[in-house]
């Protein structure tokens, strides 16, 4: 019997009851100063007896048909197993071992995908678990070892075994420690995967002064950052923390490389604080990004480290781009004129022909920089802008395949979609209708691969970018079917505001919040228009 949903009907039963654990004990026992046995149950730390079971039930008010699916529960790990299969109730039961959020209100087909993903996480982790013991006994070998040249008195081999095995006890507790991390982040605790994750790290200053540094900013600060980017929450502000407390001017120092990969790292996790955050913060935010960058470029030039100067003008490139699509006039003009001259300098060594997955990445940042160009500049410019947009997402797509690259793919949908929305709102009769019906089609295509369940953030950038081309169709004069692309445009942008978190995500939540009452008022013109009529 599964105890743990068996322990979530008591509790829903017994609020419904208004029961205190006293009366129940009583009740169930006979005696009050039983209390502890139910608690114990609950948390399905004592296998209830058949007897103690039926009187449960009798005193809750349990039906055998609301008992019998608990009876038949299988253990969660078979469920993960079996996701497809699960009923409501069980999957209900299993988000609740995730400490998923949100769950008794998402639909069916999206808490299973959501599941499925939480199942592969819980899968890698049990692998790295059972492989705890090729560690132990490499450890149990060196001591032996050690223990032989101690008894040969050759002091010299003593000192070296017992190094590595400090290295190696070093090794497996860092091991140990990204498990509990990755078991934090599969629980959504970022706060305690950070702290672990950092002094993990810092554990390795006794034997090497370079490898707490080598571990947060070549493995651990990503970890927290693709965590936050997947889920969304306080990962990006922890992950810039963390860079900030190591890519110091000491480690410039000592490793000049290391550093300037530290402020790179940094840079990335402000840039995505930045654009998720409104007003002068936000700003803010991306203006630290582009100075990090900057920095970083100070040792990652062209002639030393010719693929990461490349690397890092395209990031430079997408702040300088995000600060100008934030900045009205000729200073945002600039702001963006210095994002493609960024991202044209990084295809100087990312050709086609050398680094084509890296060309496709640049030539889709490229257009997205152009498409925010096009939208700020009126008549012929503006267009000819939106239509090399247009035709620079097109290329990227060439090698940027959904079965090659489908993640990427799915983002220059999404970013087509955006560039022949704005081609179609600036263009009128049938021509205008196509490019948007187009628009419409890429977004949906990115929604293939950007599932809620799997990037809900995406998810919901998507959702919020269909919502304004429907919106933008529906607007037309020669407007087909307004009244369905509003209703349609309306659940896009109420399942986006679902995932938008007003404390983290504000600047996408007030957006999509602006877009939804743009929505609303259309619908409720719409309406009038028709009483009139």
């Amino acid at each position: 019997m599964d105890r743990i949903a068996f322990g979530a009907l008591i509790k829903r039963k017994r609020g419904e009851a208004r029961l205190t654990q006293e009366t129940l004990a009583g009740d169930v026992f006979g005696d009050p100063g039983r209390k502890a046995d139910i608690s114990r149950i609950e948390n399905g730390h004592t296998k209830p007896q058949e007897a103690t079971i039926q009187k449960l039930c009798d005193v809750l008010k349990i039906s055998a048909a609301e008992m019998e699916p608990i009876r038949q529960a299988r253990p969660a790990a078979e469920q993960l197993a079996n996701i497809p299969a699960l009923s409501r109730e069980d999957l209900q039961n299993l988000a609740a071992r995730f400490e998923l959020d949100g769950v008794y209100t998402m639909p069916d087909g999206e808490l299973r995908r959501l599941l499925t993903l939480k199942a592969d996480e819980h899968r890698a982790l049990k692998s790295e678990v059972d492989n705890i013991d090729d560690g132990l006994i490499r450890l149990s070998n060196l001591k032996a070892a050690a223990q032989d040249a101690i008894a040969r008195v050759n002091l010299d081999e003593v000192e070296d075994l017992l190094s590595r095995v400090q290295e190696v006890e070093l090794e497996e507790a860092a091991k140990t420690a990204e498990l509990r991390a990755n078991n934090a982040l599969l629980r959504g605790r970022v706060d305690q995967a950070y702290r672990i994750l950092c002094a993990a790290a810092d554990s390795f200053a006794a034997v090497d002064l370079l490898e707490p540094a080598r571990r947060k900013i070549l493995g651990y600060a990503e970890k927290i950052m693709r965590h936050d980017m997947r889920f969304g929450g306080a990962g990006l502000p922890l992950s810039v923390e963390m860079m900030r407390q190591t890519a110091t001017d000491d480690l410039r120092s000592l490793n000049a490389w290391l550093w300037a990969a530290g402020k790179n790292t940094e840079a990335i996790g402000l840039r995505n604080q930045g654009t998720r955050t409104d007003g002068p913060k936000g700003a803010d935010l991306l203006a630290q990004a582009v100075a990090a960058y900057r920095a970083a470029l100070e040792v990652r030039t062209r002639a030393d480290h010719p693929v990461d100067w490349a690397m890092t003008q395209n990031n430079l490139g997408a702040a300088l781009r995000n600060q100008g699509t934030r900045t009205d006039g000729p200073k945002g003009t600039d702001l963006l004129a210095q994002a493609i001259a960024a991202y044209r300098a990084a295809l100087e060594v990312y050709t086609h022909a050398d680094h084509p997955v890296d060309w496709a990445m640049t030539q889709n940042n490229i257009g997205i920089a152009l498409q925010n160009q096009g939208t700020r500049t009126d008549g012929p410019k503006g267009a000819d802008l939106l239509a090399q947009a247009v035709a620079a997402f097109r290329a990227a797509l060439e090698v940027y395949t959904r079965a090659d690259h489908p993640v990427n793919w799915a983002t220059t949908q999404n970013n087509l979609g955006a560039a022949l929305q704005h081609q179609g709102t600036h263009t009128d009769g049938p021509k205008g209708a196509n490019l948007l019906a187009q628009a419409v089609t890429a977004f949906r295509a990115a929604l293939e691969v950007r599932t809620r369940a799997d990037q809900p953030v995406q998810w919901a950038m998507t959702q919020e970018n269909i919502a304004v081309a429907l919106l933008a169709r529906a607007e037309r004069v020669d407007a087909q079917h307004p009244r369905d692309d509003l209703a349609a445009a309306l659940a896009a942008v109420d399942g986006a505001l679902e995932v938008f978190d007003p404390e983290n995500m504000s600047f996408n939540y007030e957006k999509a919040t602006r877009s939804r009452a743009d929505i609303q008022a259309a619908m409720d013109a719409l309406g009038d228009e028709a009483t009139e009529a």
